[in-house]
């Protein structure tokens, strides 16, 4: 039979060890379990943005796609938006946004709201002229203007975030021309002309009419 003798008690020293152990290992446990709860927070954070700049930038393509089927079917809705009326009105003040009426997409005045995940996004684009230089290169300042060019920029909003901007160069693919012969001259303003305006110019400058005949001064 084994026998035990008496336990004897913690001295005040050994009991002052185990309770500092006792705190250590309750602090280190602290910052282990903080640090993998932080880890797990951050990771939904993430997870949760990178799912709104997908959709973000859905909608961003799904604009500039719009805005490529309307440059197709009337490139003047674009060089002269809205309504196709030139001079039209261009710049980062003049929101547009892409409609689809009757099955093809249409460029009208303000700003589209779509709600995704019940998150309302706020979508619209503007547009801008395009200059070259004589390389033909886009350029920033200076050049001259390419009518057949402009720039689309796509702006996505929503709640708590900074814009998200996509933006992309339209070219224009196809031309049309019309016929006119009652040439006369007279002062009108620098156009595009898609119909028959009666007189395109004064009897001086680039572009004059002599006796019904246009002369070209180059």
């Amino acid at each position: 039979m084994a026998h035990f003798g008496p336990i004897k008690p913690y001295n005040k020293r050994q009991l002052g060890q185990v309770l500092a152990e006792i705190l250590v290992a309750v602090v280190i446990a602290g910052i282990v379990i903080g640090g993998i709860a932080g880890t797990i927070g951050t990771s939904l954070i993430t997870s949760k943005k990178v799912k709104q700049i997908t959709a973000a930038t859905g909608l961003a393509q799904q604009d500039i796609e719009a805005a490529k089927a309307v440059a197709e079917s009337s490139w003047l809705s674009i060089y002269c938006p809205p309504s196709g009326t030139c001079p039209g009105n261009k710049g980062q003040s003049n929101h547009y946004k892409a409609v689809l009426s009757g099955g093809a997409w249409q460029v009208q005045s303000g700003e589209a709201t779509s709600t995704i995940d019940n998150l309302i996004y706020t979508h619209y684009f503007y547009i801008e002229n395009v200059n070259r230089d004589e390389g033909g290169d886009i350029v920033v300042s200076g050049g001259t203007e390419d009518p057949s060019t402009q720039k689309i920029t796509v702006m996505v909003t929503w709640s708590g975030e900074t814009n998200f901007t996509m933006a992309e160069y339209l070219m224009r693919t196809t031309s049309s021309y019309f016929r006119d012969f009652n040439w006369s001259s007279g002062n009108l303003g620098e156009g595009p002309y898609t119909s028959s305006q009666g007189k395109y110019s004064t009897t001086s400058g680039d572009v004059m009419i002599d006796n019904s005949a246009i002369k070209l001064n180059i």
